[in-house]
């Protein structure tokens, strides 16, 4: 007959497997075997999906596919809009986010939202402007924007970029970048104002659109956001990151996205080092 003490020890150690299979008391972070990654759907070239159901599309694809293959996971996506990124890691909707995310000290520190971390960069962008094709002559500086309808979204760097450094216009305010994209196809705006990099993944989809590249000098860094307080993942997504910013995958991966040189968007080693698992940019 079995004793009470071994009968103890024997739930005790059944309490123990279970634990161990379900995941309970582990310190691993996400659990499971996959990671919860929130994309964009409505940005041909960086975050895309056809549809409700249809295969997802873009170079933010990508770099979350290299974030989850650092952490040994499959991607679970869902879609995000842009003024909930922050919302989606703060309420634990998503362990990632990459979505076209700009790392500031703002958001690192919880300024006007979920503070957050980051990985990064795995790219970089100055702002643009996106056109119709037959007013492109007509519109090639900020300045040329004087009086016109110009569109932003809310969530992104974008519309303080355009309230500080274009002169004075009509803003007209998008539910995300495929409305204002659309809105210009329409015309109900003239303009729409934002990252470079986002608005060249459009004009492959609509070729009647052309950008106005602009020598702005004034950069926005992409980055892989994720919730405070796992500095071992950042550190471990960061180490994978910058291997394959380094290699020829990022600018092939790039190149079945995007138009342009990805010279002009590629960032440099020292640049993931200086912004990413950070409190502060550079600190």
């Amino acid at each position: 007959m079995t004793s009470k003490l071994s009968r103890v020890a024997l739930a005790c150690c059944g309490t123990l497997l279970l634990a161990t299979s379900t995941g309970c008391g582990s310190d691993e972070w996400p659990q499971g075997k996959k990671v919860r990654i929130s994309v964009k759907a409505d940005q041909p070239g960086t975050g895309y999906q056809e549809g409700k159901y249809g295969a997802r599309t873009g170079f933010d694809i990508d770099i979350a596919r290299v974030a989850a293959e650092a952490l040994g996971k499959e991607p679970d996506f869902s879609n995000v809009a842009s003024d909930k990124r922050d919302v989606a890691i703060g309420e634990g909707d998503a362990d990632l986010v990459v979505a076209t995310f700009s790392i500031n000290d703002d958001r690192l520190s919880g300024k006007y939202g979920p503070a957050v971390d980051f990985v990064g960069p795995y790219a970089k962008t100055s702002s643009s402007i996106l056109v119709r094709e037959e007013d492109y002559s007509d519109v090639q500086k900020t300045d040329d924007l004087e009086g016109k309808k110009v569109c932003t979204w809310p969530g992104t760097t974008s519309g303080v970029v355009a309230s500080e450094n274009l002169p004075t216009h009509e803003s007209i305010e998008g539910t995300d970048a495929g409305d204002c994209v659309n809105k210009l196809n329409q015309g109900y705006v003239d303009a729409v104002f934002t990252d470079a990099l986002l608005l060249h993944g459009f004009t492959k989809m609509y070729p009647n659109l052309q950008v106005v590249d602009l020598d702005s000098g004034n950069f926005q860094y992409y980055g892989i956001a994720l919730p405070k307080g796992h500095r071992d993942v950042c550190e471990k997504i960061k180490t994978e990151l910058k291997k394959y910013v380094g290699s020829h995958d990022w600018a092939q991966a790039f190149r079945e996205s995007l138009p342009g040189d990805p010279v002009t968007y590629q960032p440099a080693p020292g640049d993931i080092d200086k912004y990413s698992c950070r409190d502060e940019v550079g600190r």
